[in-house]
């Protein structure tokens, strides 16, 4: 008897670990979160903010980057939405950012300021300038490494604004009946835990 009632035990607790996993993974699927240092040197989120937003990760220093500029100014007149130049490495000041803001004389409307180390990660950031869409629900549109011709920035563009989902990256939106299916594992695996912990009791106590 309590070689049962231990193993039991043991898969219970294997059970509530798995759904822990299981858990965790379909709250990741769905993170877009977008942590950077503003202008003030203050954590602000670019999911804070709503409509379509283009985040331009870059560096000072990046001729591409600085290039890439005239061809951000003509989708910033052109379309509403909102820009966001992050600098890849963060500084212990915000001289830097408005050194480059005044050099290049760029737009008050566009937002400037230092990328995290957790969102340079989230990307795997391996080379500026890397260019990111979001739509306004906060899925990722695209991921664009090096420099975007007008053209095709202007194509992801549209697609975020008419929710064009079949054009969407893949690798940071999942597929909603994939989150689903996966829900319903999970609900299933807590159930057949449950129902094997009481079958399991019933049967020790006989």
């Amino acid at each position: 008897m309590a070689s049962n009632r231990n193993t039991s035990k043991w898969f219970i607790v294997l059970s509530l670990a798995f759904l822990l996993y299981a858990s965790s993974l379909v709250s990741n699927a769905s993170d877009t979160s977008v942590v950077y240092w503003d202008m003030n040197m203050e954590l602000d989120d670019v999911n804070n903010y709503e409509g379509v937003r283009l985040v331009v990760f870059f560096l000072p220093t990046c001729p591409s980057c600085v290039d890439e500029l005239l061809v951000l100014e003509q989708i910033d007149a052109n379309y509403n939405l909102t820009i966001f130049m992050l600098d890849v490495i963060k500084q212990p000041t915000n001289e830097r950012l408005i050194d480059f803001k005044n050099n290049h004389s760029l737009s008050d409307d566009w937002i400037i300021g230092y990328s995290t180390g957790e969102t340079n990660s989230f990307f795997d950031l391996n080379s500026v300038p890397t260019l990111v869409l979001l739509d306004d629900l906060g899925s990722i549109v695209a991921l664009i490494e090096g420099q975007a011709s007008y053209s095709f920035l202007e194509a992801k563009i549209l697609d975020a604004i008419s929710h064009n989902t079949d054009n969407y990256n893949t690798e940071y939106n999942k597929d909603p009946s994939n989150q689903i299916t996966a829900i319903f594992i999970i609900v299933g695996v807590g159930i057949t835990a449950v129902v094997t912990y009481f079958l399991v009791k019933t049967l020790v106590k006989r």
